[in-house]
This record gives C-alpha cells, sequence and structure tokens, in this order.
C-alpha cells in the first residue's frame, strides 16, 4: 500500500497538470486562477496586494507577479489605495470576472471527475479527513 503523504503528491501532481492543461487553454495559471477567484469573491471585487500576497500563501515578490501577468492579460487593475498611496489595491475587471467563471466551471468538471468514485457520505468525509489533516500541519 502507498504512503499516504506520496498519494497526495501524486493525487495534487495530476489535478495540477489536468487543471493547467484546461487553463492554458484560457492562457491562465492556477495561481492566477487563484487570485482571479479570491479577487472576484472579495466585497468590491477587490484586495489590497498584500491581502492577497497572504490570502495566496506566496512571497511578495510572487503574488505582484501575478498580479502584473494578470493586468497585462487586462483581468484586473491596479491602483494605490485613496487613503494610503503606499497600499497597492488590486480590482478584478469585467474581462477578468468572466475568465475566473469560465475557468471555475472547468475545474468543478475537474473536482467531479476526481471524486467520481466516491458516494455522498465519502465525498463528505474525505472532505472532511483531509481539512483535518491540513490542520494538524498548521
Amino acid at each position: 500500500m502507498e504512503r499516504c503523504a506520496k498519494l497526495i503528491k501524486m493525487i495534487h501532481d495530476e489535478i495540477k497538470k489536468r487543471a493547467n492543461n484546461q487553463l492554458s487553454e484560457h492562457n491562465l495559471t492556477m495561481m492566477q486562477i487563484d487570485a482571479l477567484m479570491l479577487l472576484g469573491e472579495a466585497a468590491d471585487k477587490t484586495l489590497s496586494l498584500k491581502e492577497l500576497e497572504k490570502m495566496l500563501h506566496v512571497a511578495q515578490s510572487t503574488s505582484a507577479n501575478i498580479i502584473r501577468r494578470l493586468e497585462e492579460k487586462h483581468f484586473v487593475e491596479a491602483f494605490t489605495d485613496a487613503d494610503d498611496k503606499r497600499i497597492k489595491m488590486v480590482r478584478i475587471t469585467p474581462q477578468g470576472e468572466h475568465s475566473w467563471q469560465v475557468a471555475k466551471a472547468s475545474m468543478d468538471e475537474a473536482e467531479e471527475a476526481l471524486l467520481a468514485e466516491l458516494d455522498e457520505e465519502e465525498r463528505t468525509q474525505f472532505s472532511f479527513l483531509l481539512q483535518k489533516v491540513y490542520n494538524g500541519l498548521k
């Protein structure tokens, strides 16, 4: 029997490969979709770059590069906070919102394929156990 950590890594790698293949059709990466999702679900569709960095669990330079690429694609707009010019804010554009919704549908299909062999009770239990393992790592 495979070790749990190895199975989790294998599942992660397969999900990432499938997601990136699907997202490449939309000229997006998984990290870019994560950023768009966070912005799309935020109040006023806006977050500070610092908030995004924390929520994405990446370094400041990585979050800045993600946002720069999304700006180049016109999926987000960056601007300074009106009250504090030192704070960079990021807002999703209508084009970014549309791309995120399309990509989200693809990701939902991929998750359904991932869980296809599980019934509803097993899905609930699987999700609960994954969350419990993750919480134990914090």
